[in-house]
């Protein structure tokens, strides 16, 4: 849990943590230095296999120095390691992200970049020290805390009955002599009066009933300081076995009273007052206003911290005195909402409340103030929320918010950042842009499609790229961010779909083998919307999932329409939708869910509501998607035999193992894969986790896995480096879910061996290295091949370096740009890329020497004051050169790698022109 720690020496931790960074830094250079001195490496990817290593000898120190001697935690913790990565992780990740925002905004200052970066730097360590030093000081090295105090003394048999007052003068006398004359015929009792720091007569009157009736006493303070307040230090007073507060005026009788307490001595832990629901027997003469901010207020209580109490402000509430204890030292609202607070904490603490219906009067004199009230108890009730989310109660399992949070944070932060280089570059547009067009045309309202370009696939993709468009702006950049985003987001819902089927260990690993799977960061470093297809995936199975562990009919209609976007992003994903319905009408999920024939009829309704689009497109054109698919022969079988079929099968299974290990290198002869340790490893870890978990609970994965396996070679032929993977993205997120679960169940059975019994304090140290460096590892071939083809026509840094340059020319509104139709550019990007920038052009369409001439002079005769940019092939720069006089000539070139590779490298001219150049 995260806790607050009490003590003063934080001068003291801060001096010594100071030290222990400075000790974590000598390892870290000591270890790098030392290794490349032995190993003799100086660059490439093992240089940053050493410094990996480096790292986590400095990390391992950092955690045995702040453990022992910055923070002295008491004693082992379990999860204390888990924390420790993740507060780790996270500090590195915010000073990855701040070194990154101050490259990004060097350009802006006018000071010299390095000044910059360094005072990036500095402000990063700072920081994330910072966010460190809070985070080891609070929730990692904390011990294990003490979960419940012994409670106080009491009186057996006794009832104190709290009486929060504050300037009740006119109120109180009459209430005072009644309980005191009725209630001790009933039980022993005492009747507590806390003066609220009163201005009236209130305690003076207080006191005089107390003389005259022992059963009354009173406490006092000067400064009035709410309600909640005053209840609390009652109940820190009294000296009941049984305690109850309650107002100082009318509303709730001595009936009231004794019902309450009847339930208390019947064993009731805590019994709260509930009025009727029926607006007109709340309370008996209350006005509108006041019902109505009522229910709003409980209706507000219900839907964001206690879901079932319908009555959360009903003033009489009793505890027994071992609940009182314990909730009342840990409340902190002062004000009206205290009673939420209370319920809040009891619920946290597995306390029940059981119900007493109440009639209340309403009683003139109130001092609920109707338009400050609602505010301050609304400001209070986000005081609960933030008090829960960062723990400040202290509760066991209450550090939990917290911990979710992190854990997105780190997992979020740490897959995007890993698939932002190069995210633009690598790889190369395709036919992305066409989606991306038809997203920019809804965003300017020219298009209202039912389908993406491909008639097969619905057009979901396309609207949330406009809405992209219209929030952010048209840009060539936000499409493969969108989707990138995604990417980062499927990191985050595989940990929580893990975490749910196999546990905290595997949702950990699992989590982490998807956000360093180079295949998967470059399939969704496409704007396709295929390319999100994993995210949709991962969303519907987790859905699903909780349908089947909540037995809710409401999560199977939100996994039902969650299959239909799925299903919109494309068609390849119809394979599994049957697998999925087969799932969930099987007779063993019916029977354990007992969920009602009416949530699958609602279910059937969403999703047919999710793809509505495209059916109402397939109804108008009688089936225009299965007509377009006549036009996919690149991918599709269309002459399955069962020759074909096993050769298919094969096909995809090297395929998905490729994707699985990073083998990037493709053989003509499979069995040279299997020279490879981690494809083969890869294999039987695969087989080793689908045989684990087919009998288990919750084996939708598994269903998934082997269907998709059997199913999608009927279809597709097609399985080429990384275009066709997209296409077998389910599969590879079901099989990670197995292969994590297979090695973790490798590691218990292991550790639970007797022969290992001396060597386990070292292999729970090893096992999570092993596994972060196997992690890890997966980033080094992918960011190579993208090294190896930044520079090559198999990315778009050409044309994003055009870009760049007509978006650094000055005048822009007197300036006109010209494209050459010949450019030799795969799927002619640029087009597309000006249009997303709102960059006008012209096009220089003639394929031969003399027309582009004439076109060329048009340009100039239609608008001689204008300056001109073109962007041209080689052939077409050399025969216009001689009569353009460029004022200015850029040449960009790249290496041409595709289809074939070719030994000269290609080059394209960016001229500028002005009107005084030109020469007709």
């Amino acid at each position: 849990m995260l806790v607050i720690r009490s003590d003063t020496n934080i001068p003291g931790q801060l001096i010594r943590f100071i030290i222990s960074g400075l000790a974590n830094t000598a390892v870290d250079f000591a270890v790098f230095n030392t290794l490349i001195l032995l190993l003799g490496i100086n660059q490439g990817w093992p240089l940053l296999c050493i410094n990996l290593a480096a790292v986590m000898a400095a990390a391992a120190n950092s955690y045995l120095l702040n453990r022992y001697w910055t923070f002295s935690s008491p004693d082992y913790h379990r999860g204390e390691i888990i924390r420790f990565i993740i507060t780790t992780a996270a500090g590195f990740a915010i000073n990855s992200l701040l070194v990154i925002t101050a490259s990004l905004m060097a350009s802006r200052f006018p000071w010299p970049t390095l000044l910059v970066l360094n005072g990036g730097k500095l402000l990063a360590a700072l920081v994330s020290a910072t966010w460190n030093f809070i985070l080891y000081r609070n929730w990692v090295f904390v011990g294990n805390q003490p979960l419940q105090k012994e409670a106080p003394p009491f009186q057996p048999g006794l009832v104190s009955i709290i009486i929060p007052a504050y300037n009740e003068e006119h109120r109180l006398p009459a209430r005072l002599t009644r309980l005191a004359t009725s209630l001790p015929c009933c039980f022993p009792v005492e009747i507590i009066v806390v003066d609220d720091g009163s201005t009236d007569n209130t305690l003076i009157l207080a006191k005089e009933l107390a003389s005259r009736h022992p059963v009354i006493r009173c406490l006092h303070y000067d400064r009035n300081q709410g309600k909640g307040y005053a209840v609390k230090t009652g109940m820190l007073h009294a000296q009941g076995e049984f305690r109850l507060y309650t107002d100082a005026d009318e509303t709730f009788t001595s009936d009231h009273i004794c019902e309450v307490v009847n339930r208390l001595q019947q064993g009731a832990g805590i019994v709260i007052g509930c009025r009727p629901t029926r607006s007109a027997q709340r309370i008996n003469g209350e006005s509108s206003l006041r019902r109505l901010m009522g229910k709003v207020f409980n209706l507000i209580v219900q839907k964001t911290l206690l879901p079932g109490i319908d009555d959360s402000q009903c003033g009489i509430k009793g505890f027994h005195y071992q609940v009182a204890t314990r909730l009342f030292p840990l409340q902190t609202l002062k004000g009206f909402a205290f009673d939420v607070e209370l319920l809040v904490l009891a619920r946290s603490l597995g306390y029940q409340a059981e119900k007493v219906l109440v009639k209340a009067i309403e009683c003139p004199g109130s001092r609920v103030n109707r338009l400050l009230s609602p505010l301050q108890m609304s400001g209070e009730l986000i005081k609960i929320k933030i008090n829960l989310f960062t723990n400040q109660y202290g509760l066991p399992g209450g550090n939990q918010p917290l911990v979710n949070f992190l854990t997105v944070l780190t997992l979020f932060t740490a897959a995007l950042a890993v698939r932002i280089p190069w995210l633009w570059e690598v790889p190369r547009f395709i036919d992305e842009l066409k989606e991306v067009g038809l997203g920019y045309l809804i965003y300017t309202g020219a298009a209202l499609p039912l389908h993406n370009a491909a008639h097969d696939i619905g057009a979901l993709h396309n609207y949330i790229l406009a809405l992209v468009f219209k929030i952010l702006g048209p840009g060539i950049y936000w499409p493969r961010l969108y989707v990138a985003t995604t990417a980062a987001i499927t990191v985050v819902l595989v940990f929580y779909l893990a975490r749910h089927i196999y546990g905290v260990g595997t949702a950990w690993l699992a989590a982490g083998l998807l956000l360093t799977n180079g295949m998967h960061i470059l399939v969704t470093h496409m704007a396709w919307s295929n390319s999100t297809t994993p995210f949709f995936f991962t969303l519907a199975m987790l859905a699903t999932l909780l349908t089947e562990k909540k037995k809710s009919g409401g999560w199977l209609i939100i996994s039902a329409f969650l299959w239909a976007l799925t299903l919109q992003t494309h068609s390849s994903v119809i394979i599994f939708i049957p697998v999925v319905l087969i799932y969930v009408l099987r007779p063993s999920f019916r029977s354990s869910s007992r969920i009602s024939p009416h949530s699958y009829l609602l279910a059937a309704l969403a999703f047919v509501t999710g793809y509505a689009n495209m059916i109402y497109f397939n109804i108008l054109t009688r089936g225009g998607s299965l007509h377009w698919l006549k036009y996919k022969t690149y991918a599709l079988e269309t002459n399955l035999t069962p020759f074909s079929y096993l050769a298919n099968l094969g096909n995809l299974l090297v395929d998905l193992f490729r994707t699985l290990s990073s083998a990037y290198t493709r053989y003509p002869d499979v069995s040279n894969y299997f020279l490879n340790p981690i494809f083969t490893a890869t294999l039987i870890l695969l087989v080793i986790g689908i045989i684990y978990n087919w009998k288990k609970p919750y084996n939708l994965p598994v269903w998934l896995l082997l269907a998709g396996t059997l199913a999608i070679p009927m279809f597709n032929q097609r399985y080429a480096f990384f275009i066709s993977t997209r296409y077998i993205m389910p599969l590879v997120l079901c099989s990670i879910l197995s292969i994590a679960s297979a090695i973790v169940l490798i590691y218990h059975r292991i550790s639970r061996s007797t022969w290992t019994d001396r060597f386990y304090p070292a292999l729970r140290v090893a096992a999570p290295t092993i596994a972060i460096l196997l992690i890890l590892a997966q980033l080094f071939p992918f960011y190579n091949y993208c090294r190896n083809v930044a520079n090559t026509n198999a990315s778009n840094r050409m044309a994003l370096d055009i870009i760049s340059l007509i978006e650094t020319v000055p005048e822009k509104d007197h300036t006109t740009i010209v494209l050459d139709n010949q450019l030799p550019l795969e799927n002619s990007p640029l087009p597309g890329l000006l249009t997303l920038q709102g960059q006008s052009f012209l096009m220089l369409s003639a394929d031969s020497p003399e027309p582009v001439k004439d076109q060329w002079l048009e340009y100039i005769k239609d608008q001689p004051n204008q300056r001109i940019l073109a962007v041209l092939d080689t052939v077409t720069f050399n025969y216009l050169y001689d009569f353009i006089n460029p004022q200015q000539v850029n040449c960009l070139s790249c290496q041409v790698v595709i289809p074939s590779p070719k030994p000269e490298p290609r080059k394209i001219y960016i001229i500028e022109t002005s009107p005084s150049d030109r020469t007709p």
